[in-house]
């Protein structure tokens, strides 16, 4: 083979794994319907009461709401998120808890309940290892639901390692202005550009709201 055929081929190969790349990264991407709910739930956490049981083998959690359109996006978020991650793709990859509650996902029975007002939910880890994770991540949503848009700009403890948030298992690229730098409400510089903390209106609506809240 000659040298130039094999920078042809090198070249192409190269092409081949930037394509590959960047199709895995466009399927990883949450649709826009799925951050609208997400972000429909935020807005309206304080509409909801959640109760969590630790088990021996998990946890059970029972999450409701008299509000019967806070109840229908709850219902709806938990549905899209199970085929989320049943189809193997990453949620929040940027936080360390979420990155390890993916990773033993497939160690978690996770029974899921529609009931009359809300979500019950029955964790069960088939391992130790994943019955802490379950139940550090039941502990995260009720922080989600206690504290709101707060909660959702921080990042949260995994349990047992160090997660790579960035390589392998975590989402790839930039930061988006939802990761939020250490500060409550601050914007990572590596974010979007057209997001920052503080952001707000000519009439001042927007005033004091995070990132998140402040998106266009």
């Amino acid at each position: 083979m000659s040298i130039k055929s094999s920078i042809t081929l090198n070249i192409a190969a190269a092409f081949a794994t930037i394509i590959m790349l960047g199709l895995a990264a466009f399927a990883n991407r949450m649709p826009a319907e799925q951050r609208d709910t997400i972000h429909g739930l935020f807005d309206a956490h304080t509409s909801f009461t959640r109760e969590v049981t630790e088990t021996e083998q998990g946890y059970i959690s029972r999450t409701t709401s008299d509000d019967p359109q806070a109840v229908r996006l709850l219902q709806t978020h938990v549905k899209q998120m199970e085929g989320r991650l049943k189809d193997g793709l990453m949620v929040r990859g940027w936080d360390p808890a979420y990155v390890e509650f993916v990773n033993h996902y497939d160690d978690i029975d996770i029974r899921i309940t529609n009931i009359e007002n809300g979500i019950s939910i029955v964790a069960t880890g088939k391992t130790p290892e994943a019955r802490e994770v379950a139940r550090n991540h039941a502990g995260i949503i009720s922080k989600f639901i206690n504290h709101g848009w707060a909660e959702h700009d921080k990042t949260h403890a995994a349990v047992y390692a160090n997660v790579d948030t960035k390589h392998g298992t975590g989402e790839k690229g930039p930061m988006s202005c939802c990761q939020s730098s250490g500060e409550e409400g601050a914007c990572n510089s590596g974010g979007e550009s057209s997001c920052s903390a503080g952001e707000h209106s000519e009439n001042g609506d927007r005033k004091g709201m995070s990132c998140c809240q402040a998106r266009s």
